[in-house]
């Protein structure tokens, strides 16, 4: 998958995602994340290989791990 693979699976679940409509890209990078099904409750903790793309507004912004061989949403961290 490529950035603009996995910043085009986030567009298309904006609304889905809670992305506000005025949040735009602001950067788009892969990486090593940790991923617990979840996190709620104890449970195994995997690496998967992850595009992180975060959106921003003066807000705050939003950052999404899109999981780089499936395209899942694997988290959603925000602070707007």
């Amino acid at each position: 998958m490529t950035d603009q693979e996995a910043i085009a699976v986030v567009e298309k679940k904006r609304s889905e995602l809670r992305i506000r409509r005025n949040m735009e890209v602001s950067s788009a990078e892969k990486a090593i994340v940790e991923y617990i099904k979840d996190r709620s409750k104890p449970g195994r903790v995997e690496d998967r290989i992850a595009w992180i793309i975060e959106m921003a507004n003066s807000e705050g912004f939003v950052r999404v791990h899109v999981d780089d061989r499936t395209g899942d949403i694997l988290e959603v961290l925000r602070t707007a």
